[in-house]
């Protein structure tokens, strides 16, 4: 075959496929615009970005009213005697929420015990808790609270809030984390739930 007949054959397919071709050209760009746009959109909607800032005398929400948190950097644990290495350049925290409920029916309701507490810096980073540093949790890590109402398990004598919550009485959990050091002097808590995304609480420090 020769290089005229070739170049009519081709000339030929392309006249005969110029529909299908600007087609494409049309829709693989817009496939992945649809797609790119619909990935961002679950992910905006899926991440917690409306803060609700915990005031200084305390703010309701999800059934409690909650006050300020307490952040440790470089807590000691627990035991005595217990070691628990960190990797290179990072810090342990360990954060006490205050928060109290009216009616202790209230932590029986969905939501209250769907919390989930974090560690915000100001470049959008967040860290979840280390659920396995139980030598440096002191306190129950659910917002529900726990089940210890002895005076001997309160946090010192200038912080006797129940483990076991009371009704009318302010109770405290503790969330720990391992962060850069880098940001462990700006770090905030948080706290967030599935089921008020974008929404979560903010505590200043």
């Amino acid at each position: 075959m020769t290089g005229a007949r070739r170049a009519r054959r081709r000339s030929g397919w392309f006249s005969k496929n110029v529909a299908a071709l600007a087609s494409l050209v049309v829709t693989v760009p817009l496939a992945g615009w649809w797609t790119t746009k619909s990935d961002y959109k679950s992910w905006y909607d899926a991440e917690p970005r409306d803060a609700v800032v915990v005031a200084d005398g305390g703010t309701s929400y999800q059934g409690a009213v909650w006050y300020a948190a307490s952040v440790e950097e470089n807590p000691e644990p627990k035991r005595a005697g217990a070691e628990d290495p960190l990797p290179p350049d990072t810090t342990r925290i360990r954060v006490h929420f205050r928060l109290q409920v009216d009616d202790i029916k209230t932590l029986d309701e969905p939501g209250l015990g769907g919390c989930r507490p974090h560690l915000r810096a100001s470049d959008g980073r967040i860290w979840d808790e280390d659920i396995l540093a139980d030598d440096y949790q002191d306190r129950p890590n659910s917002c529900t609270g726990g089940y210890d109402d002895k005076p001997q398990s309160w946090r010192g004598q200038s912080a006797q809030y129940y483990v076991k919550p009371a009704a009318g009485k302010p109770y405290e959990i503790a969330a720990v984390f391992v962060v850069p050091k880098s940001v462990a002097a700006e770090v905030q808590p948080t706290i967030t739930w599935a089921t008020k995304v974008p929404e979560y609480l903010a505590f200043p420090r």
